[in-house]
């Protein structure tokens, strides 16, 4: 994606298939939001963008924290039930 993309997708502001985080901290409530994307239509997370849609982007400092945050969020919050 590159940033003519991005300003198109962003202008429109959030709705039920595309939501905003300026920063991510709360691993439940991002598993919340996955879950719910999945559950629907699907959907976009932008990581970086406020929730008024400007594009402001994240240190380089807190990419690692923020993968990581995803991968727990993913892995351990978000395992589809399983039956037999």
């Amino acid at each position: 994606m590159n940033k003519t993309e991005l300003k198109k997708i962003t202008s429109g502001g959030e709705d039920s298939r595309l939501q905003f985080k300026a920063d991510l901290r709360n691993a439940d409530k991002l598993a919340a939001e996955m879950v719910a994307f999945s559950n629907s239509e699907g959907g976009r997370i932008l990581i970086g963008v406020s929730y008024k849609g400007k594009v402001i982007g994240i240190p380089s400092t807190e990419v690692g924290r923020i993968n990581q945050l995803i991968n727990n969020a993913s892995s351990s919050m978000c395992a589809a039930p399983y039956h037999r």
